[in-house]
C-alpha cells in the first residue's frame, strides 16, 4: 500500500510557479524519497479553477509527511516561497487504490465521489471494466485514490483520468455509462457524483 499527499494552492506569479515545478519542487522532492510526484493546473472545476495540486506519492504517511516538514525547509524553497508567494488552499492524505494503463497524460480528469455500499471483492473487477473501456477511447491511464483526511472529502473516492485529449476521455466516459456491467456495480455500491475537475498537468 503507499500514500498520497496532495497540497492545493494558488501562486501569486502563476509563471514563476509553473517554472519551479520542473526545476525545483519535482527533484527536491523526489530527492526526498517520493515514487512520484504530479502537478496540476485547475482549468475547469468551479471554485476550483486555476488552483494548482501537487501531489506526491510515499511508502507511508510518515515518510510522507517528514519528507514535506524538510521540503519546506530548505533554503531554496524558503527563497522561492518568500520571492513568489502561494496561498494555501488545503491538503489532503489518501491511499492509492488502484492503477491501470499510464498514469500520465497532457490533462488530468478528477472525478470524486461517495460509495455507500462498496465491496472491495467487486473492486478489481470495476477497476478492469472502467480502464478497458476508457483506454479503448484514447484514455492513457487512470488512478483510484481513497481520501483518509481531506476535511469535507475524507472518506471519498477519487478516480484520476489521464488524457492527451479530453475529447478522448468525454467518449470514454459516455461509452463507460453505456456498459451495462459498469453502471450495475456503481449502483450497488451507491455511487454519489460530488465533484469533476479537469487540470492541465505540468
Amino acid at each position: 500500500m503507499s500514500h498520497v499527499i496532495a497540497t492545493q494552492l494558488i501562486p501569486s506569479d502563476p509563471a514563476a510557479f509553473r517554472a519551479s515545478i520542473s526545476e525545483m519542487i519535482r527533484p527536491k522532492l523526489e530527492a526526498l524519497g517520493a515514487h512520484y510526484v504530479v502537478a496540476n493546473e485547475s482549468i475547469a472545476g468551479g471554485s476550483q479553477m486555476g488552483v494548482f495540486t501537487i501531489g506526491s506519492r510515499w511508502a507511508s504517511v510518515d515518510a510522507g509527511f517528514a519528507a514535506l516538514d524538510e521540503f519546506y525547509a530548505d533554503p531554496e524553497v524558503i527563497a522561492t516561497l518568500t520571492a513568489t508567494p502561494v496561498q494555501p488552499v488545503g491538503r489532503m492524505a489518501g491511499v492509492v487504490e488502484a492503477e491501470r494503463g499510464n498514469p500520465s497524460g497532457a490533462y488530468t480528469v478528477a472525478f470524486s465521489s461517495t460509495l455507500e455500499n462498496f465491496d472491495r471483492g467487486q473492486s478489481e473487477e470495476f477497476y478492469d471494466i472502467v480502464s478497458s473501456v476508457m483506454t479503448g477511447a484514447g484514455v492513457n491511464g487512470m488512478r483510484m485514490i481513497r481520501w483518509i483526511a481531506a476535511g469535507p472529502l475524507s472518506g471519498s473516492w477519487a478516480a484520476l483520468f489521464y488524457t492527451d485529449s479530453l475529447d478522448a476521455y468525454m467518449a470514454g466516459i459516455a461509452a463507460l455509462y453505456a456498459t451495462p456491467e459498469a453502471t450495475s456495480l456503481m449502483a450497488q455500491w451507491g455511487m454519489q457524483p460530488l465533484s469533476r475537475t479537469i487540470s492541465i498537468s505540468h
